[in-house]
C-alpha cells in the first residue's frame, strides 16, 4: 500500500483564498474542510463547526476526534466585510476564531499556518465609518497575531496584501477591492477615482498566494526551523499604481467600443477626502508615493520575486474579466 498523506485542516474553504487554497492543498495533502454553514464543491471530508463557540461548537468527544486526525492547519476563514454593522464582529471572528484554533493545534500537537493581513501593520488615520471599519479590522489582524506568542505550537504568519482574482476562478469576488474598485472605473466616469496618478497600492496573483501558502504548508509539515515567524506575501517593489489601474481600465474600455475622453482619476483639485463609498475606500487603500514599499520574503519559498510585468498582466487579466455594463 502507498503511504498514506498526510492530513491538513484548512478553515474558511469557501472564502475568497481558500476556495483557490483547497484544490492546491487536496493535490498533495489529506483535507479536512472546517466549514461554517457552506459545504465547498471539492472538499471530500467536511466538518461543520463555529469559530465564534468556545470548542468550535464541537462536543468534546468530536474535538478529540479532530485532533487526532490532522497533521496541520491552516487557518483562512476570517471575517473581511468592511461594513459588518457590528465592528465586535472582528474581534469575536478573527480573533477568538483564531484562538481556538491555537486551542486545537494544541491538542492536536500540529503546526498551523495563519493568513493574516498587512492591515495588522497599518495605522489608517479619518475618523469616517469607512476608516473605522479598516482599521477594526486591521487591528483584529493584529490581535490575531499576538496570541501566536502564546502557543507552543510552531505558527508562520502570512501578511498578505490585496489579490486578483485565480484565472481558473468561476467567477470575481466582485463585493471585493480590488474587484469592486475595477467594476468602478469601467463605468467610464472621468475623474471617478479620486487618486493621485502615483499613489500605490499593492495586490498579487491569487496564483502567488496559494503556492507560497502550499510551499509553507510542506515546510511545517517536514518540520522546517525556517519556516514558522512572519512572512511578508506582496508584490514589494512590483506594486502598482493608480495610473497603471486607470491605464488598464482604459484600454480595455477603448478595446470594447467605450473610449473615454478624459483620465478615470480626479486631477489634483479635485481629489478631496471622500467620506464615503467606493473612492474613499480607494484612499484609504492606495498608499502616497513617499510611503515605501511593503516588504516581500516570496523568494523564500518560490523561485523568484513576483516582477511588475506578472503583476500587470494579472492586472490586465483581472480588468479583462470586469464587465459592468454587462450585468
Amino acid at each position: 500500500m502507498p503511504p498514506s498523506r498526510p492530513t491538513v485542516l484548512l478553515t474558511g474553504a469557501t472564502g475568497v483564498i481558500g476556495a483557490s487554497l483547497l484544490p492546491a492543498l487536496a493535490a498533495r495533502y489529506e483535507v479536512i474542510a472546517l466549514v461554517h454553514r457552506r459545504r465547498p464543491e471539492s472538499a471530500t471530508t467536511c466538518v461543520q463547526a463555529d469559530l465564534t463557540a468556545e470548542c468550535l461548537g464541537l462536543s468534546d468527544r468530536l474535538h478529540r476526534e479532530l485532533a487526532a486526525g490532522i497533521d496541520a492547519i491552516v487557518h483562512c476563514a476570517a471575517l473581511t466585510d468592511f461594513a459588518p454593522g457590528d465592528l465586535t464582529a472582528f474581534e469575536k471572528v478573527n480573533v477568538q476564531g483564531t484562538r481556538r484554533i491555537l486551542e486545537l493545534a494544541e491538542a492536536a500537537h500540529v503546526p498551523v499556518v495563519l493568513l493574516s493581513s498587512v492591515s495588522a501593520a497599518l495605522d489608517l488615520p479619518g475618523d469616517d465609518l469607512p476608516a473605522h471599519c479598516m482599521r477594526a479590522y486591521g487591528r483584529s489582524k493584529r490581535q490575531a497575531e499576538e496570541l501566536v506568542a502564546h502557543s507552543s505550537r510552531p505558527v508562520a504568519i502570512v501578511r498578505t496584501g490585496l489579490l486578483f482574482a485565480a484565472r481558473n476562478a468561476p467567477t470575481l469576488p466582485r463585493h471585493q477591492f480590488p474587484h469592486a474598485l475595477f467594476d468602478a472605473l469601467l463605468q467610464g466616469r472621468t475623474g471617478a477615482l479620486p487618486v493621485l496618478p502615483d499613489h500605490w497600492c499593492d495586490i498579487i496573483p491569487m496564483e502567488t498566494l496559494v503556492e507560497y501558502v502550499t510551499a509553507l504548508t510542506e515546510a511545517q509539515l517536514c518540520g522546517d526551523t525556517t519556516a514558522p515567524g512572519l512572512h511578508w506575501a506582496t508584490a514589494g517593489p512590483a506594486r502598482l499604481t493608480a495610473a497603471d489601474l486607470e491605464r488598464a481600465c482604459s484600454d480595455f474600455l477603448k478595446e470594447t467600443g467605450r473610449p473615454v475622453t478624459g483620465s478615470l482619476l480626479a486631477d489634483h483639485a479635485t481629489s478631496r477626502t471622500r467620506s464615503h463609498g467606493m473612492g474613499r475606500l480607494a484612499q484609504l487603500g492606495f498608499q502616497p508615493p513617499e510611503q515605501p514599499c511593503l516588504p516581500s520574503h516570496l523568494d523564500r519559498l518560490l523561485p523568484t520575486q513576483l516582477t511588475r510585468s506578472t503583476v500587470l498582466e494579472a492586472l490586465r487579466h483581472n480588468v479583462r474579466r470586469c464587465t459592468p455594463w454587462a450585468s
